[in-house]
């Protein structure tokens, strides 16, 4: 009788000690005790902090363990994601219990999936008095952190930005190899090759356009982080002469749009559609009526333009449309997972042999230009990892390299006056710079106009 009971005695004095536990502490927000919140009135993308249901059906509910190694507000304790390790075992390694990891996840399922950790990213957890979790905060990325907070009677998730300041350079070079192996002599950011071949894409090709002695200028941000390190910004100016031409391209954000480029004019540099999905890469393959293929041993024609990759390059949607397909098609096999995007009644483009379709990419769902749609990789009729990407018009296959498409449209009348100055403060920065004696190589300059102040908020790392 007695040792039926002692399960039930346990059951209850571990209820009684979760219950009258001290409320936590907020390391960033003071008390995170609020009378009267109740389940009903959760914000969205909180759940109840002691709920041990799993995630969508998921693991049975676990008796509640007393933490181990807690440490204070003040005390962070930190850690990563080992190899071949999850979230999971190492929050519990640091005393974090099942019933808290569980709620963790769900609170940061709706901005970030906790299930999809990698290999040595970062995180930092606080626990209150009692040992009880309080907040984690996770590195996303080296712009973006997740915070998980701990509130009345739930935790609730945000993706916060890091703090960074901004400076503001100017690189100069001249073609000998490579754009890349320029830019790395001269001391910049290898980024800003892919940058460049974005921008000035439907003009230059920087594949197989440049030749040895053509030259580039350009005007960029460098962010820098609280952690000492820094990376590529937005690039606000570029001036690339190719074969003897002059190619311009100033950034500006129009009233209501994103940022886009724009020439010297005012003429968007910007296409309906893209040259490539994929940012600066090699063609393996092109367009041709007739290609040997290394799977059929076979001649055959070969419709779209191959980009060789590592396998899980992210992969980007070249325009705006409709997905029509996401996945594999038993019809079709030899695509392996695929995605197919409806541009309007004229375009169609395809992106075939990847290794996953992207979150939330399924048919039906509206996707925009650069937004990330998959990930490269072998599957089909494939022997390397590379995404195949076609496009129809009207129905007929059309080589995506040579594809003359309308631009996006240019800067509006009524902001021309507003343009004009950004531009010729971006070309002052630029031509005082080279004039001062720059030459091949990259300085720090003066802020052009007005600028974007750093971002300010206290963080773990």
């Amino acid at each position: 009788m007695k040792r039926t009971a002692l399960p039930i005695v346990v059951a209850l004095l571990a209820f009684l000690v979760y219950t009258g536990r001290q409320s936590p502490v907020s390391p960033r927000g003071g008390s995170a005790d609020h009378p009267g919140a109740s389940k009903a009135g959760l914000a969205e993308g909180a759940v109840p902090a002691g709920e041990a249901a799993g995630d969508d059906g998921g693991e049975a509910a676990m008796a509640l363990a007393a933490p181990s190694g807690a440490g204070t507000p003040a005390e962070p304790q930190r850690g990563s994601i080992r190899r071949n390790s999850s979230l999971y075992v190492e929050l519990t390694r640091l005393g974090v219990t099942p019933q808290e990891v569980t709620a963790v996840a769900r609170a940061s399922k709706k901005v970030y999936d906790l299930r999809r950790v990698q290999p040595g990213q970062r995180f930092a957890i606080y626990t209150d008095a009692a040992g009880a979790l309080d907040s984690l905060e996770f590195v996303v990325s080296r712009e973006q952190h997740l915070i998980v907070r701990r509130t009345a009677d739930a935790f609730a998730a945000q993706i916060e930005d890091v703090p960074f300041t901004i400076s503001y350079h100017v690189t100069h070079g001249t073609i000998t190899h490579s754009i890349f192996a320029s830019l790395q002599a001269q001391g910049a950011e290898t980024e800003l090759a892919a940058a460049l071949d974005e921008i000035f894409g439907w003009t230059i090709d920087f594949i197989s356009d440049l030749r040895r002695g053509d030259s580039y200028a350009v005007l960029y941000e460098r962010k820098s982080f609280e952690d000492g390190t820094s990376t590529l910004g937005d690039v606000l100016a570029a001036k690339v002469v190719n074969q003897g031409v002059a190619h311009h391209a100033f950034a500006f954000a129009p009233q209501g749009k994103s940022m886009g480029y724009y020439d010297l004019a005012g003429a968007s540099l910007q296409k309906s559609l893209r040259r490539s999905p994929l940012k600066f890469t090699r063609v393996t393959s092109n367009f041709t009526g007739r290609r040997y293929h290394p799977v059929y041993k076979t001649y055959r024609p070969h419709y779209g333009v191959d980009y060789g990759a590592p396998r899980g390059t992210p992969v980007y949607a070249t325009g705006d449309g409709a997905v029509l397909v996401a996945g594999r098609r038993a019809s079709n096999r030899g695509n392996g997972i695929h995605v197919k995007i409806k541009h309007n009644n004229t375009y169609n483009s395809y992106y075939l042999h990847l290794d996953r379709v992207a979150k939330g990419v399924r048919p039906g769902v509206r996707v925009q230009q650069g937004q990330l749609i998959g990930y490269v990789g072998s599957s089909g009729a494939a022997t390397a990892s590379h995404v195949c990407y076609r496009i129809t018009r009207n129905g007929s296959w059309v080589n995506p390299r040579r594809l003359d498409l309308p631009a996006k449209e240019p800067v509006p009348g009524a902001e021309m006056a507003d343009f004009e100055r950004t531009r010729d403060a971006f070309l002052a920065r630029l031509s005082e710079t080279l004039l001062a004696g720059l030459q091949n190589g990259t300085a720090p300059v003066e802020p052009p106009s007005s600028v974007r102040g750093g971002k300010e908020r206290q963080t773990l790392f």
